[in-house]
């Protein structure tokens, strides 16, 4: 069947589509939100296609950035890219820097683009559907305080932030940018739900959504200090923020690396169950 362009009239099939398939897909399904109500994202920034059946239906779909990040979401059964969709990347943007998706999703159009991924990492996508049953706060060290924080809490974010992004997020040979990271920090904390915990007025660990889709939030950039681990303040920070997912009426959701045992274990006690194998490839 034909790739297309996404349009006004191709947005409910699109969304009956990926919206049993959120979980996997909220970077992608948060584009489609503005102002709570779903619009094709702008063409100077995205190009969407789907792919679309004699019928009207949708069974397929790729959103590319155009700073070249490609976020495909495809039939769960038979996971495959034709030609015509590469054709059409291509002529909205050549550049390839990074896919996330579902695993089979993302080596789908690996295999079609051309080029191969020089790094990849390879995660669980786990998923709370529903928050778990009144649980108790575990105990935390005396005088930690947990908060929002906002576009005034950056400075003094900075140097949590870059913990964690050394840590979990900078891949080996590249060297960590203090203006980009303050830069991303700021619109972080300006879009999303940025959780802090504080001991002293000093922050130590941190949690918020990264993605906030239609009925899914995407949890990431939780992080807590070495010295403070194991001691019950990431399960704090993360009942927390599930608390305001919930109440914001979604379910959450996140990834994490499937050699993180300790992390898995804290997200499973808290309700999360894994949904599926996750991928982010990155190119040159």
């Amino acid at each position: 069947m034909p790739w297309v362009r996404l349009n006004d009239e191709r947005l409910d099939p699109l969304m009956r589509f990926v919206g049993p398939l959120e979980a996997r897909c909220v970077p992608f399904t948060e584009k489609l939100v503005l102002n709570r109500h779903l619009s094709v994202p702008p063409r100077r920034e995205y190009n969407v296609l789907v792919r679309e059946e004699r019928d009207g239906t949708v069974s397929g779909a790729i959103l590319q950035h155009l700073n070249g990040l490609y976020y495909p979401v495809l039939d769960p059964v038979r996971p495959i890219v034709e030609p015509d969709a590469i054709l059409k990347l291509a002529r909205a943007s050549r550049r390839i820097f990074s896919i996330m998706g579902r695993s089979e999703d993302v080596l789908a159009l690996e295999a079609s683009l051309p080029g191969s991924p020089v790094q990849w990492l390879d995660y669980y996508l786990m998923v709370q559907d529903d928050p778990p049953p009144e649980l108790p706060l575990p105990r935390i060290p005396r005088g930690l305080v947990i908060r929002r924080a906002g576009v005034g809490d950056a400075r003094s974010l900075f140097d949590i932030q870059k913990k964690y992004e050394i840590e979990e997020v900078l891949l080996p040979g590249n060297t960590f940018s203090p203006g980009a990271t303050m830069q991303h920090l700021k619109q972080t904390l300006q879009e999303q739900i940025v959780l802090v915990a504080e001991l002293e007025a000093r922050p130590v660990a941190k949690a918020n959504t990264n993605a906030r889709g239609v009925f899914y939030d995407q949890i990431g950039g939780v992080f807590t200090e070495r010295a403070l681990r194991s001691r019950g303040v990431g399960t704090a920070l993360m009942l927390r923020l599930c608390d305001l997912v919930a109440k914001d009426h979604k379910s959450a959701t996140l990834f994490v690396k499937k050699d993180n045992g300790p992390a898995q274990k804290m997200y499973r006690n808290i309700g999360f169950a894994v949904e599926s194998e996750f991928r982010i490839s990155y190119y040159r």
